[in-house]
């Protein structure tokens, strides 16, 4: 089936057909967004429309980029103010679905062609009704627990139990129970991320080895193993403390890897745990969460701005996320998109591929989906390297002596992820100093062999899977805020849209930069045993 859009304001009418695909999945075959005009030639006029520049480039713009020629800041930041009322985007849910066809609309416009949607099928838990009551009462939950069971449309009600997850959990004290557990705050000195840095970018010193690092996205491998060993009790429900105020707890979404468990679960605040761990023995709470798991079909968008060459430098980010900042890279993969289509294509020394994946928020399913999708054909021996981009421009805000999140004025600590591959690292570093995004610490995997499963991440980022699925080359920059699994939130205050328009730019010269280097020197890793690589030469 093929998938023809036409663009009538924000909203694309939809028509089947037949037709052949470039790459396995759904082709769209797209207008210009706003007209009726044919294709060929038509994103000219669509890009006029947004106020995008839209002349040809010529072969000098590989070397030197011109910031006047790529999507304005104010663009970057309406598109983000999008995203944060869009809300949560969870995998295979109506929002996501109509940011990936958004994104395969602009990408129409920007001129790039063969925009591909690639279908992927997983079990997806969702839902859209939690509650907590005690006598009848609502008391304020913080969120709901993904993919941790579901309850009768009635809720179960049941006493409670503390029980502390430090410790082997008692399968006859939760029998029955609705446990209840504090989620930890965990925190590392960033010295932990420094044993693995290549390569480091932080000309203002902004940051000490001996800080400490504490970020809500740490507790995941607690909540998802406290989880478990309740999976194999007869537990009916369970109740995660987060050890901070309503105002910083509403709206947390994680664990998000997919594993369908099997208590119902929610999040509250500190305050309302600290009331739940005080009520009497024997107190009911009700607890409700009526989840339902349906076989959903989420998408990849796979496009290609063909080179010189059938080898492959991938551009790439993920669609589902709790706000504007998780994820904004495929903003800033448009205005690439943007500039690179308008260059010649002798100028571009490898075909760019385009590919905002889905299933981030279900485990990676989108990436280990067009991973199996093009096992058997050439696509994936074709790229040489992928940069994956997340949570750009991000904001570093601290709690404050009563766990509210306030401004420091600095940048968030970022890391680029990559396997111990000099070139990699080199252009890491450069788009880092490029973009003057500090600090920036160029890491290499934190777990090298893991799997990527739910208890052994590569780095965390969305690019590990294609390092611990095929061993592909990805450099994966992001950033994690104190923010950045809350949905509800207003992000656009939290992010530097100066800094995301630079990354964008810096980005794309690292995409240039890629394609000219070597298809061997792109995968056979030189520095081992925490070797440091040494930055680039000036």
């Amino acid at each position: 089936m093929t998938l023809l859009f036409r663009c009538f304001g924000n909203t694309p009418f939809i028509k089947a057909g037949t037709g052949i695909g470039v790459l396995a999945g759904l082709t769209l075959i797209l207008a210009a967004c706003g007209g009726g005009s044919s294709h060929h030639g038509s994103e000219s006029s669509c890009a006029a429309r947004h106020g995008w520049p839209s002349d040809p480039l010529g072969t000098d713009s590989t070397r030197h980029l011109d910031a006047s020629q790529f999507i304005s800041v104010n663009q970057l930041k309406q598109w983000h103010r999008e995203l944060d009322a869009l809300g949560l985007r969870d995998t295979g849910g109506p929002e996501e679905d109509a940011y990936i066809r958004t994104l395969a609309g602009r990408l129409d416009c920007a001129g790039v062609r063969d925009v591909t949607l690639e279908p992927v099928t997983f079990p997806r838990w969702s839902t859209d009704d939690w509650r907590l009551t005690l006598n009848g009462e609502p008391l304020p939950v913080a969120s709901y627990i993904p993919y941790s069971g579901s309850t009768p449309e009635q809720g179960v009600t049941a006493p409670t139990v503390y029980v502390d997850i430090t410790q082997p959990v008692d399968p006859s004290t939760v029998a029955g129970r609705i446990v209840l557990f504090d989620v930890p705050n965990v925190t590392v000195p960033t010295q932990f991320f420094l044993d693995n840095a290549m390569q480091v970018w932080d000309p203002l010193s902004s940051f000490s080895p001996d800080e400490l690092y504490s970020r809500p996205y740490l507790a995941i491998d607690a909540v998802t193993r406290t989880l478990d060993a309740l999976g194999n009790t007869e537990a009916v429900g369970a109740i995660g403390i987060l050890q901070m105020p309503y105002e910083t707890a509403h709206g947390s979404y994680f664990p998000y890897d997919g594993i369908i468990r099997q208590v119902p679960a929610l999040y509250v605040d500190r305050d309302l745990g600290a009331q739940l761990k005080g009520l009497s023995n024997g107190t009911e709470l009700t607890l409700r969460l009526p989840a339902k798991v349906a076989d959903t079909t989420t998408h990849n968008v796979v496009a290609m701005i063909p080179g010189a060459s059938d080898e492959i430098t991938v551009i790439h980010s993920h669609t589902d996320g709790t706000n504007g900042l998780e994820d904004n890279g495929p903003d800033a993969i448009i205005g690439i998109a943007q500039y690179l289509a308008r260059l010649p294509q002798s100028a571009l020394p490898r075909t760019v591929m385009v590919m905002f994946s889905s299933g981030h928020f279900a485990g990676g399913v989108g990436i280990k989906g067009f991973l199996q999708q093009h096992a058997d054909d050439d696509l994936l021996d074709r790229i040489k390297s992928i940069i994956t981009v997340e949570h750009l421009g991000a904001q570093r805000w601290e709690p404050d002596s009563n766990g509210i999140l306030q401004p420091t004025g600095l940048d968030e600590l970022a890391c680029f992820f990559a396997p111990r591959i000099p070139s990699l690292a080199d252009a890491a570093y450069r788009a880092s100093e490029a973009a003057d995004a500090g600090p920036v610490i160029i890491s290499a995997p934190l777990n090298p062999d893991a799997d990527a499963g739910k208890h052994e991440a590569v780095w965390p980022g969305e690019g590990q899977y294609f390092y611990s699925h095929n061993k592909m080359s990805d450099a994966n920059y992001i950033t994690g805020p104190n923010y950045l699994l809350n949905w509800g939130v207003d992000t656009v205050e939290k992010t530097d849209f100066q800094r995301v328009h630079a990354l964008m730019m810096a980005f794309t010269r690292m995409v240039l930069d890629l394609s000219e280097v070597p298809g061997e020197d792109l995968s056979a890793p030189s520095a081992t045993n925490g070797e440091t690589i040494a930055p680039p030469e000036h």
